[in-house]
């Protein structure tokens, strides 16, 4: 991605958001990807260098905590509304009045909150892995969310939340830094299955400094980059996405939201990623028909990152799905 089409901007709150901008040619509309953690922007850098040339718009921030943008170390910062009114600040400055969002992991959750808050401002929704979630209305319980995933799919499925709520996460993270890059993008996704949905795992791993083995769908370069990212950057701001939703700090937000309201009224693009052990694809089939009725799922062989590991696929599929709606 490059570096020269990179902007800052000063949101509403006092807030200092980084984020890549190329503006549409030929009449195409302007695609928002919203990145998940550990990541950046250039998380989406394999679809910046197949879309762009195509004439759609790209905006990509670096969400709130995460690279060149402010990182606030207070959980009430990461509230969902919040965040949402600082993404239509950017597009708002640079003229965007109607957006196709691109949202993964927790990208997919801020997805999600603006299209519930700002509905006219989207064309259509491509979902990687984790998709449209009706906002929770109790009291986070991680025990309970657990026991949940447990009795369905039979490991406990976010039990990396454990660690990552820790008070030191963020600086074992940076001890070790390729253990944990080499978890979080794992070069065999069923490691998942072991290091990640189960108890005490995650720290153990990357406490231990375990090294998994380098993930072939990462360059060296872009593997060198979210390296000094978290070198440079940190982690501590980027965790208190979990923070907040442990902390309930959008309770009151979300219990405001009506059943009409959770009805998505524009069409969904759906990858699942087959072998993602944390957002599993039958759980992600059985609850975007209850929100959305114009859907349409892509089955890739993937673990949690479709759009780096299956890129190609992915992006044919979605340029497909466009082109075919006019876009």
């Amino acid at each position: 991605m490059d570096a020269a089409l990179y902007k800052e901007l000063l949101v509403q709150r006092g807030l200092t958001y980084r984020y890549y901008w190329s503006p549409s040619t030929h009449g195409k509309p302007t695609l928002l990807f919203l990145h998940g953690f550990p990541s950046t922007a250039a998380d989406w850098q394999k679809q910046v260098a197949y879309f762009q040339p195509l004439g759609y718009g790209i905006l990509a921030p670096d969400l709130l905590g995460s690279g060149g943008t402010t990182k606030p170390l207070d959980p009430k910062s990461f509230r969902l509304n919040d965040m949402a009114c600082d993404v239509m600040d950017i597009l708002a400055a640079e003229g965007i009045d109607k957006v196709i969002g691109v949202g993964h992991d927790w990208g997919s959750v801020m997805l999600a909150r603006l299209v519930l808050l700002y509905p006219d401002a989207f064309y259509a929704y491509a979902w990687m892995g984790l998709a449209f979630m009706p906002p929770s209305t109790t009291e986070f319980d991680l025990d309970a969310t657990m026991a949940q995933i447990k009795a369905a799919f039979g490991y406990e499925g976010c039990a990396y939340w454990q660690f990552f709520l820790r008070d030191d996460a963020h600086r074992v993270i940076q001890q070790h830094v390729d253990s944990f890059l080499q978890l979080l993008y794992p070069n065999n996704p069923d490691e998942w299955l072991t290091y990640i949905v189960l108890l005490g795992k995650t720290a153990e791993c990357i406490e231990g400094n375990l090294q998994l083995g380098r993930p072939a769908y990462i360059d060296d370069e872009m593997y060198a980059a979210l390296r000094d990212n978290i070198l440079t950057n940190g982690v501590q701001s980027s965790l208190k996405w979990y923070n907040a939703q442990a902390e309930g700090v959008d309770l009151e937000d979300n219990r405001k939201f009506t059943e009409e309201d959770l009805k998505l009224r524009a069409p969904s693009f759906n990858v699942l990623p087959l072998k993602d052990a944390v957002c599993p694809p039958q759980m992600i089939q059985a609850t975007m028909p209850k929100y959305a009725s114009d859907i349409e799922f892509v089955e890739v062989a993937s673990g949690h990152w479709p759009h780096l590991q299956c890129a190609e696929e992915v992006n044919d599929a979605l340029r497909r799905w466009l082109e075919a709606r006019g876009w």
